[in-house]
């Protein structure tokens, strides 16, 4: 399934970056989220609802798909936020609002379309909330510009890789333990850029010891959890990642009612499925 609109970008799908020059510090770039929120003013609320498996996407080119197509939704959905101010802003009456309103209302389509379409081939909505969770990933590294210089020449003519593989994430537990391990030096990262603005920002002496003595302590976390992650994922913040999604599973934050329903409807299919099995006439020997 591909949207008319849509080029998918790269093999792999980029995670999302951040970076930040700190003395004594590593410059992180990189990060990872398995959630794709519908909603953002809804994420809280969708926190606290059940989650319910609503497909399980396999491949890396399906999975590289449904990202960016979610993406061109998101993006659809923006442009016409902007376009409704737009047009709201415009002279009531004028060429102008008419013609905002004709983009308005060519966007609002498409983005219906596309959003029927996502809804028919994973059960994926722009109106609701979920969570995708990958089952089976690939993380690259980046390489640099000398890195791929230094690379052998390709036999078949294309363009030397730009990325080499450093771990394979075979299973949700270790998919999400990967997750939890980037966002936490991510956090990290951040509290120690916040902690060294506070401290440059400091002229009392005593203060400003006291900054730097909390700085240094959590540099040095900063630094021994970075080494553990380059030790377990070959992973640290020194270097800029991208990750594959080999299989995924995507979740709804559904609400009780429909949890309950879903569970209803699967607990069928099991005594179905049950009652089908004890039915079969064992043959006589």
């Amino acid at each position: 399934m591909r949207f008319a609109n849509v080029i998918l970008a790269s093999a792999v799908c980029a995670l999302p970056t951040f970076a930040l020059a700190t003395p004594g510090a590593s410059t992180a770039q990189s990060g990872a989220t398995p959630a794709v929120g519908a909603n953002p003013a809804a994420s809280a609320a969708a926190a606290q609802n059940t989650l319910v498996k609503i497909s399980t996407i396999e491949s890396k080119a399906r999975n590289d798909e449904f990202t960016s197509n979610v993406q061109v939704l998101q993006n659809e959905r923006q442009e016409i936020v902007k376009l409704n101010t737009a047009t709201n802003e415009a002279t009531a009456g004028s060429d102008a609002r008419k013609a905002l309103q004709t983009q308005l209302d060519a966007a609002v389509a498409r983005l219906e379309t596309n959003n029927r379409v996502m809804f028919k081939t994973y059960g994926y909505s722009i109106l609701r909330n979920y969570v995708r969770i990958p089952e089976v990933s690939e993380v690259y590294i980046v390489l640099t510009e000398d890195e791929i210089a230094k690379q052998p020449a390709p036999k078949d003519g294309t363009a030397p890789a730009k990325t080499l593989k450093v771990v394979t994430l075979n299973d949700a537990q270790s998919n999400q333990s990967f997750q939890t391990t980037v966002q936490n030096l991510r956090t990290m990262y951040q509290q120690a850029a916040a902690m060294k603005s506070t401290l440059d920002a400091a002229t009392d002496p005593k203060d400003k010891a006291y900054q730097q003595g909390q700085f240094d302590l959590l540099l040095k976390q900063l630094n021994e959890a970075n080494a553990l992650a380059t030790k377990t994922y070959a992973f640290n913040l020194n270097r800029q990642y991208v990750m594959s999604i080999e299989k995924s599973t995507l979740y709804i934050a559904a609400t009780p009612e429909e949890a309950a329903a879903a569970k209803k409807d699967e607990d069928m299919k099991a005594a179905a499925a049950s009652s089908s099995s004890a039915g079969k006439a064992t043959a006589p020997r």
